[in-house]
């Protein structure tokens, strides 16, 4: 069964760097579950702790984020 993660916060456990997955840790079901990760942004660094946002899945369980201090919510 698919995980759909999409649209969900999520907590940067390991730095994530560009051309490197980091990993991210996502609550789902009744918990939380790691996720490697990399940047939407292919050139940002996202570091440790930050909190994103998931906007894609790239398969099994990797995910691709973007930082949530530069989001624009719609007004």
């Amino acid at each position: 069964m698919a995980i759909d993660v999409v649209g969900k916060l999520a907590r940067v456990t390991a730095d994530i760097t560009p051309g490197h997955l980091g990993e991210v840790l996502i609550e789902v079901r009744a918990g939380t579950e790691r996720f490697l990760a990399c940047a939407s942004d292919k050139a940002a660094t996202i570091t440790k702790h930050s909190q994103v946002l998931v906007v894609g899945s790239l398969g099994g369980r990797t995910v691709e984020v973007a930082p949530t201090d530069t989001m624009r919510l719609p007004r």
